[in-house]
């Protein structure tokens, strides 16, 4: 069975305190302010579970089964960053 690239369960973003560690498969797609995490200005991370592709910001973990295709610029929601194009891993 062939993943759509839109799959909705792809695109649902959470958000977590920076302090706190990413959970296994997830990837870094932006920060935030949370009133719920420490400090000021951007204290929490966006993460997502990838999709077959997924623009990822430099600090994200690279989960099993993705590689990285190339270096990007993208909007965190806090400004521009430097970041990663990854690709799950074709299986043939």
């Amino acid at each position: 069975m062939t993943e759509r690239i839109d799959n909705p369960k792809a695109r649902k973003n959470r958000v977590i305190c920076r302090s706190g560690s990413v959970p296994e498969g997830w990837v870094i797609v932006g920060e935030h302010h949370s009133p719920a995490c420490e400090g000021e200005g951007a204290n929490a991370w966006v993460i997502k579970l990838p999709g077959r592709r997924e623009v990822v910001v430099e600090e994200s973990p690279i989960p099993t089964g993705y590689h990285k295709v190339k270096e990007t610029t993208l909007d965190t929601g806090n400004g521009k960053a430097t970041g990663w194009l990854i690709e799950r891993e074709v299986k043939k």
